[in-house]
């Protein structure tokens, strides 16, 4: 009886140091993955981008790299990367968006790609609030300005379009909060209720006040579909839906999904200056 009970105590002694390492040290070292080192954008000189400086309400100022739009009075693209890699890793994947004459601005997260700071839910909020203060700044409002969430940026691009209204809004692999992503991976520690970063998009989705696009893979297994046909049956319309069969979380891109991208742009008449 007392070696029973020594072992449930010893267990819930294991169970709660657990915990407490989860919350208290290491929780956002299993949710973010920034490459920490400098990018050099000299090796991205054929995007056409430019190195820019963004400074946060919190005074850190980021780097990022923007590229204005081909027409004076085009749209600009300004995308929140998922939790890994930096800027630099998204180029390629986005050249189409380039070449179509688009305004760019790839937002640089705090504690990536060489900028001060830690990443956490509401640093990176107040990140996307300096890109679009420095969009302000070049005479680029909200709408002319396309929000793309790429994986956790969706949770950013989410919560910017349910408080104001822009010209579009596109989620990449979305979620409906990341507590419940941790639950569907850490399925035997009670991880939806001690998530400190929780980026709830289905509890805000129905506020969006943009058209929007949702796009996942039918095979993610980072992100299970099931999330993201959630998200989008809870929004409002306008509206549209691209599951892509046998895509998975990080190669949707090799399903020509830029092409249709840029084809639910022009249907809301939102054109770069190579289709002008």
């Amino acid at each position: 009886m007392y070696y029973g009970l020594a072992s449930y105590l010893a267990l819930l002694i294991l169970f709660g140091f657990i915990v407490f390492f989860i919350l208290g040290f290491s929780q956002r070292s299993f949710l973010y993955f920034p490459s920490k080192e400098p990018i050099n954008i000299s090796n991205y000189d054929y995007t056409g981008m430019k190195e820019v400086e963004l400074t946060t309400s919190d005074g850190l100022v980021l780097k990022s790299w923007f590229k204005k739009p081909n027409a004076q009075e085009g749209y600009t693209i300004l995308i929140f990367h998922g939790n890994a890699g930096h800027i630099g890793d998204r180029v390629e994947k986005f050249k189409r968006f380039i070449a179509s004459g688009h305004g760019l601005l790839f937002l640089e997260y705090r504690g990536y790609g060489g900028n001060p700071g830690k990443p956490t839910e509401k640093g990176l909020y107040n990140d996307a609030l300096a890109a679009l203060k420095f969009l302000s700044k070049q005479y680029i409002f909200s709408d002319k300005i396309i929000l793309y969430g790429e994986s956790l940026g969706c949770g950013i691009a989410a919560k910017l379009s349910s408080e104001n209204a822009f010209a579009a809004t596109i989620l990449e692999s979305p979620y409906t909060s990341i507590a419940d992503v941790a639950q569907r991976h850490y399925w035997y520690l009670p991880a939806k209720w001690i998530v400190l970063d929780r980026y709830e998009i289905l509890a805000i989705i129905n506020n969006i006040k943009s058209p929007l696009m949702v796009i996942h893979g039918e095979k993610d297994n980072v992100i299970s579909i099931e999330f993201g046909k959630k998200v989008f049956d809870a929004a409002p319309e306008p509206k549209e839906a691209l599951f892509v069969p046998n895509a998975f979380h990080n190669n949707l891109f090799e399903f020509n999904v830029d092409e249709k991208i840029l084809g639910f742009l022009e249907k809301r008449g939102i054109y770069g200056s190579k289709y002008q």
